[in-house]
C-alpha cells in the first residue's frame, strides 16, 4: 500500500515537471507570435513609408525651386524698382527742360519724350506687378506643399505607433517569460530533486 503511494506521488510530481515543460512552450509560442506579427507589420510598414518619403522629398523639391523663383522675382523688382526711380528723375529733368522752352517743335519733341518715359514707367510698374502676382502664386504652392508635408509627417508618426505598441506587448512578454522561466526551474530542479529522494528512499528501505 505504500509502495502504491510512493507511485502515485511520483507520478502526479513527474506529471507537474511535464505541465510545467508544456507551459515553458506555451509562452515561447505567444512571444513567437507576436514576433512574427511584428516583422509583418514592419515589412509592410516599411513600404509604405518609403512611398511618404519620396513624397515628402519631392514636395521639398517643389519647395526648393518655388524659393529660387521668389528669389529671382524679388531681385527683378528691385532692379525694375531702380529704374523706375531713374525713369522719374529724367521725367523731373524732361519737365524743367519744358518750362524754358520756346520754339513749338521743342516743346512737341520733349512731350513726346516725356510720354515715353511715363510709358516706360508704366509698363515696369504693369511688369512688377506681374512678378508679384507669380510671388503669390509661389508662396500659395509652397504653402500647400507644406500641407502636404505635414499631413505625410503625421502618417508616418501614426504609422508607427502600431510597432511601438507591438514592441511594448513583446516586452512584456519577455519579461514575463523571464519570470515564469525562473520560477518553473526552481520548482522543476525541487521537484526532480524530490523525485529523485523518493525513488532512492523506496529503493533503499
Amino acid at each position: 500500500m505504500k509502495d502504491l503511494k510512493y507511485i502515485i506521488l511520483v507520478v502526479i510530481l513527474s506529471v507537474a515537471v511535464v505541465f510545467l515543460f508544456m507551459d515553458k512552450c506555451g509562452s515561447s509560442g505567444k512571444l513567437n507570435q507576436l514576433k512574427g506579427e511584428y516583422k509583418e507589420y514592419r515589412k509592410i510598414i516599411k513600404v509604405e513609408n518609403q512611398l511618404k518619403e519620396g513624397k515628402i522629398k519631392e514636395q521639398q523639391e517643389k519647395i526648393e525651386t518655388l524659393n529660387t523663383t521668389i528669389e529671382i522675382r524679388n531681385t527683378t523688382i528691385a532692379i525694375k524698382k531702380k529704374s523706375i526711380t531713374g525713369l522719374g528723375h529724367e521725367v523731373a529733368d524732361l519737365e524743367d527742360e519744358f518750362s524754358n522752352l520756346i520754339d513749338k517743335d521743342a516743346k512737341i519733341n520733349n512731350l513726346t519724350k516725356q510720354v515715353e518715359v511715363w510709358k516706360e514707367k508704366f509698363s515696369l510698374a504693369q511688369s512688377i506687378i506681374a512678378d508679384k502676382d507669380e510671388i503669390i502664386f509661389s508662396l500659395t504652392a509652397q504653402y500647400k506643399a507644406q500641407l502636404v508635408i505635414s499631413n505625410e509627417y503625421k502618417e508616418l508618426y501614426e504609422s508607427m505607433q502600431p510597432l511601438v505598441e507591438m514592441c511594448t506587448k513583446i516586452n512584456k512578454a519577455q519579461s514575463g517569460q523571464i519570470k515564469k522561466l525562473k520560477f518553473a526551474n526552481g520548482l522543476k530542479s525541487g521537484l526532480v530533486l524530490l523525485i529523485s529522494g523518493l525513488l532512492v528512499y523506496n529503493m533503499v528501505k
